[in-house]
């Protein structure tokens, strides 16, 4: 549900903004291990818009800022992949488990740097889905000879993360220790012997070179009797991208929102080149680097391959789009791209778009007076109800309210 913009409301407008992120809450899930059963009910829509009680009328400011606040996730495992092995690991500090005060940037945190737009390459498939990293196979020698493991800094239903160190390089790492289950998912790629663990089949495929600078990826992982052990980079300082929108965007603006969003796109197209659909594309799921600004995907433990056939049922991830309401069916780019115009209307308006599944399906959107007329186009673009009819990747990467971020000249090089 949109802002409503009622006489009373226009007095201070950024109350609304508080209590409508907020809303935008998870309520306790699982992202750690590919979650639910394909073969469960299809989860239901929890609608998570603006409540206008009397309460907020007089200070519209608080309204947005605690809807969004409510799409924070509890604590939960935010890791889910690697750095290229090139490059320096660094530390990870996962700020959805850090709320206190103390642990937050103020309101004066760093200004995301707006990364240069280059001309977007066409969207490929690969043919072939995995030329399969050198490390398909699980790393041969004991886990404990390797790494030393540290305090915890997250839990799911099925994982828990911790901090750790390398023996021998002395590297800080992220550790993911995930139980085995018999609703573990698996996936064959070719070249492999044998099916893999879904999350570490889908960080497999993204290690694929050239490897992108929005993707946090896998290291290796461990495979023993009883849990999968994966070993992932761990950046920082860091925090969730809802909890920086939350806490560091009190005034959004289109500039900060092209830099988070445009980085957060190039992430999304990285996974579906590679062949991999990460089914979760939401706020939560991105990091943000506080010092370099850059904006990492991360969590794959909803992800399954890009299939051309589609999927029926079994959706796994927060925002079902439409046409899964339809008929359980959906594909994995329109689905990615639903929920990439999902973010951009949350960071920009502070609540969810829609109300209700019939809200959806109406299809009709109230914009914040604040939200330009290009940027309106383009987030209608990837709601479109009908997914035949909804933007492309490739279309949002050159769409002109990206393009215009290249076109001003303020546009810098992003950090690689």
């Amino acid at each position: 549900m949109a802002l409503q913009h009622s006489a009373d409301h226009r007095s201070d407008p950024s109350v609304h903004e508080t209590m409508a992120l907020q809303d935008l809450t998870d309520p306790p899930e699982d992202h750690l291990s590919g979650l639910s059963d394909p073969g469960q009910e299809p989860p239901g829509f929890e609608p998570t818009c603006l409540q206008h009680s009397a309460d907020h009328r007089s200070d519209p400011s608080v309204h947005e800022t605690m809807a969004l606040q409510d799409l924070t996730d509890p604590p939960e495992d935010h890791l889910s992949g690697l750095s290229d092995p090139g490059q320096e690991p660094p530390g990870f500090v996962p700020t959805c488990l850090q709320d206190s005060a103390d642990l937050l940037p103020g309101p004066t945190a760093l200004e995301p740097v707006p990364p240069k737009f280059p001309a977007a390459c066409k969207h490929r498939r690969i043919k072939d889905q995995t030329r399969a990293a050198c490390f398909s196979r699980p790393t041969p020698v004991p886990f404990d000879e390797i790494y030393e493991v540290g305090d915890k800094l997250g839990q799911g239903s099925f994982g828990t993360v911790y901090e750790g160190t390398s023996k021998i390089q002395r590297k800080k790492v992220a550790i993911k220790i995930i139980l085995k289950c018999e609703r573990d998912r698996y996936i064959e790629l070719p070249g492999c012997s044998k099916p893999l663990f879904a999350e570490v089949a889908a960080n497999l495929l993204l290690k694929q070179a050239p490897l992108s600078p929005y993707i946090v990826y896998m290291l290796e992982w461990f495979e023993e009797e009883d849990r999968f052990i994966l070993i992932l980079e761990h950046p920082e300082p860091c925090m969730d991208l809802l909890r920086f929108v939350v806490h560091n965007m009190h005034w959004p603006n289109e500039l900060q929102t092209r830099s988070l969003m445009y980085q957060a796109v190039l992430g999304a197209k990285h996974c579906l080149d590679r062949g991999v659909f990460h089914r979760d594309i939401k706020l939560n799921n991105f990091l943000i680097n506080t010092t370099t600004n850059r904006v990492q995907l991360i969590d794959f433990g909803c992800s399954d391959l890009v299939k051309s056939t589609g999927y029926l049922g079994g959706f796994i991830g927060r925002f079902c789009p439409p046409e899964y309401y339809k008929g359980l069916g959906y594909k994995a780019e329109p689905t990615t791209v639903w929920s990439l115009g999902v973010m951009m209307y949350a960071i920009m308006c502070k609540c969810l778009p829609f109300s209700s599944p019939e809200d959806m399906m109406h299809g009709s959107l109230s914009f914040n007076v604040r939200v330009s007329t290009e940027l309106q186009n383009l987030i209608s673009r990837c709601l479109t109800v009908d997914p035949t009819k909804r933007a492309t990747i490739e279309e949002i990467l050159q769409h002109k309210w990206f393009q215009q971020g290249q076109m001003s000249g303020v546009a810098q090089s992003q950090a690689e």
